[in-house]
């Protein structure tokens, strides 16, 4: 164990054991009690005192260290601040002084490490014979628990600051819930502004084109009926293996397919009420593509319909459905300034309630949609299309015509890839004819 009796040194670093004299036993006694350690040094910084508690501090007996510099015991750069510190201490009028105002102040131990300390020292004597006695405090647990104490202090902080925050939130949510109700108010009126909107641009759009259907009509039906009258003629005086009837008979159904043209033509133009029928939704995509087939030819665009066989009529606008098959074909083919190919497809689906319908993919392999801009090509004038070659209401009277049929209309879209357009309509007549014939 180690051997923890005070040792003194005179002013001449003699080492001598204090056991003769009481007052010196004494004087042991008390230094050995306290856990403090004591440390005194003469006036060269020689350590003259050393106890059992600076022995359990530092790790040295006491042998070890009396009669050594006190730089024993100090960090390197605590060294030659120390000595000007006690150099001044030794020239002032103070009896003590706490070490460390100014900085933290740390020992250093036996086996290298260091601690933070409270050191206070208290002068004795006068020139030569002066000695500086330090009592040393290992301030380690103090200092964890005031890291503790300001850990809890932060900790506290933050709960009152979460706590500011979450009233600040309820009183913003109250604000956002206020912001809402004016929000849907001002949703419901805008939709009243669309459906207004909606109902002038079709009847516009409808009145230009009932204008040309009517103008074409008067002059291509007689025209058109007289060459058919007349081919039906020469195929009625051709024998079937006469080389001649092919290219009659390619000659009618040229007339014919020009004669269905007009004819769609002039049904899409038909605008008014109460015009809910049962619609093969097949033939109306194939019409409505008949109808554009001189634009897409001209734009380098392929039609690959996929019809699935299994899709039943249902009750709808046939007018309103055409529009909206328009609309699309037509955003398709601008989609795709090179050409490409469109993909109208029709089969059986499901609403999300689960009741029958036929869902309609207008497919393209365009320049596809940001998806910052997915969500806003269904508002009213707005398009990113240049200048002069848009409106912006294509998709938004499209939307529109789908919701008044009770169906859905979804985007997906990749940049450089395409977009489909997916509307679902209900097939039940009681389910999306009510609110047409209202």
């Amino acid at each position: 164990m180690m051997n923890c009796t005070v040792i003194l040194s005179d002013t001449a670093g003699r080492r001598s054991a204090v056991t003769t004299r009481i007052s010196l036993d004494q004087l042991a006694q008390i230094l050995d009690i306290t856990e403090d350690g004591v440390v005194t040094v003469d006036v060269r910084q020689d350590i003259v005192l050393f106890n059992c508690g600076a022995a359990k501090l530092f790790g040295y007996d006491p042998n070890e260290v009396v009669g050594r510099p006190l730089d024993l015991l100090l960090p390197d750069r605590f060294r030659a601040p120390h000595h000007g510190q006690v150099e001044e201490f030794a020239r002032s009028p103070a009896p003590a002084r706490l070490m460390g105002e100014r900085r933290e102040v740390f020992g250093k131990r036996k086996d290298g490490s260091e601690f933070p300390a409270e050191i206070s020292i208290s002068k004795f004597g006068t020139g030569a014979d002066m000695l500086f006695t330090a009592i040393v405090r290992d301030v380690t647990e103090r200092k964890r628990f005031e890291a503790v104490q300001r850990e809890l202090e932060h900790l506290r902080a933050q709960a009152e600051l979460t706590e500011a925050r979450a009233r600040a939130d309820e009183q913003l949510h109250e604000t956002a819930r206020q912001r809402e109700q004016a929000l849907t108010e001002l949703q419901t009126r805008t939709e009243e502004l669309r459906a207004t909107t909606q109902q002038l641009w079709q009847a516009a759009k409808l009145a230009g084109v009932g204008e040309l259907a009517a103008s074409i009509a008067h002059e291509l039906n007689n025209p058109l009926g007289t060459v058919s009258l007349r081919i039906e003629g020469l195929i009625a005086k051709t024998r079937p293996d006469d080389p001649r009837r092919k290219p009659l008979e390619i000659v009618e159904s040229e007339v014919e397919r020009m004669a269905g043209l007009v004819s769609n033509l002039l049904q899409f133009s038909r605008a008014g009420r109460e015009q809910v029928s049962t619609v093969d939704v097949c033939e109306e995509v194939t019409k409505t593509v008949e109808l554009i087939g001189h634009h897409l030819r001209k734009h380098g665009v392929r039609v690959q319909p996929e019809f699935d066989r299994l899709v039943t009529p249902i009750h709808a606008d046939r007018q309103h459905l055409r529009q909206v098959f328009l609309n699309l074909f037509t955003n398709a083919v601008d989609a795709m300034p090179k050409g490409g190919t469109l993909v109208p497809r029709v089969r059986p689906g499901r609403l999300p309630d689960g009741l029958p319908a036929v869902v309609i993919e207008v497919t393209d392999t365009g320049v596809g949609i940001p998806s910052e801009l997915k969500d806003r090509v269904f508002e009213p004038f707005f398009t990113t299309k240049e200048d002069g070659k848009g409106t912006g209401l294509g998709l938004a009277i499209c939307r529109r015509i789908v919701q008044q049929h009770n169906g859905t209309l979804e985007v997906e879209s990749r940049v450089n890839q395409g977009t489909t357009i997916r509307i679902t309509l209900p097939v039940r007549p009681d389910t999306n004819v009510a609110r047409l014939r209202d």
